[in-house]
């Protein structure tokens, strides 16, 4: 992926919207040689995601119910029209109604799914965040967009993740947050080395995040786990993926002995459960 540079632009705007348009491309070409899905896809004994079910695409831009409320409301020009390429998305994943993906200004870093105008949200203001967050971890400005251009892969696949659970009704028996950070690893821990050093850049965002935080900034009410929680909990699946590959994950800084033991069958866990979840929509 080529490097943007985003410091002392006088198109600063431009140049954002244009690293935005790279990411959504990369994770919509990401998706078509996915080995994991393409394999639930290709094996699955279950009925077929066939024309009975598969009433719907992704699409770019705002629902029609957002639009409604909003007639003016549209994504930035650039963005849309380098975004219109959804084919490996809808060529995999069967819906029973359409879902949009956008991108656009939201007041703070965040992604999200509206589950009731079925939409897709990735902040600009998320790639501000990345960058502030892996300038702590490296001077080296390829490697920083690089690093934050994973991280916005790896929250987009968590988006879908919470997309899939509301359209298809599956069942999350933990938390649902917790769910989808796995999906996001099931899809991008495939054997690559691009989709583990995107997990990995999520890592170390989380990772730089907590250690900014205080005692009194921990949200233990919150949804989500907490963010060292998350660190851990990415290393775990990354060593349990492949553990002969990435002993380098273990250690003081990294993954404990004790935990890592355990993560070999937990990779296996989370692959299962969700090659189960998603065996009935994924098209053959």
């Amino acid at each position: 992926m080529k490097p943007v540079n985003l410091t002392n632009s006088k198109n600063t705007g431009i140049i954002k919207r244009t690293v935005v348009s790279i990411i959504l491309c990369a994770v919509l070409s990401a998706v078509a040689p996915t080995a994991n899905l393409r394999s639930i896809s290709a094996q699955t004994t279950s009925k077929p995601a066939g024309n009975s079910i598969d009433k719907g695409d992704f699409k770019i831009g705002f629902s029609p119910a957002t639009l409604k409320k909003n007639p003016k409301k549209v994504m930035d020009k650039e963005v849309a029209e380098s975004l219109l390429e959804t084919k490996p998305l809808n060529e995999i994943v069967a819906l029973p109604y359409d879902v949009y993906l956008n991108f656009e200004k939201c007041g703070e870093p965040n992604a999200f799914y509206n589950p009731e105008v079925k939409e897709i949200t990735m902040c600009y203001e998320f790639l501000d965040d990345f960058e502030q967050a892996f300038k702590k971890v490296s001077k080296n400005r390829a490697e920083i967009d690089d690093m934050a251009d994973g991280a916005m892969v790896v929250f987009f696949f968590h988006e879908l993740g919470h997309c899939l659970i509301d359209v298809w009704d599956l069942p999350a028996t933990g938390r649902e947050e917790d769910a989808v950070d796995q999906l996001a690893m099931f899809i991008l821990l495939d054997g690559t080395p691009e989709g583990e050093g995107m997990v990995l850049s999520a890592a170390t965002f989380f990772a730089v995040v907590s250690s900014q935080q205080g005692g009194n900034e921990l949200a233990f009410w919150d949804e989500h786990s907490l963010d060292q929680q998350r660190f851990y909990d990415m290393l775990c699946l990354t060593y349990g993926s492949n553990p002969s590959k990435n002993k380098n994950l273990l250690g003081k800084n990294g993954l404990p002995l004790n935990r890592a033991q355990r993560c070999p069958a937990k990779f296996k866990r989370v692959d299962h459960s969700w090659q189960k979840l998603l065996a009935p929509y994924l098209k053959s």
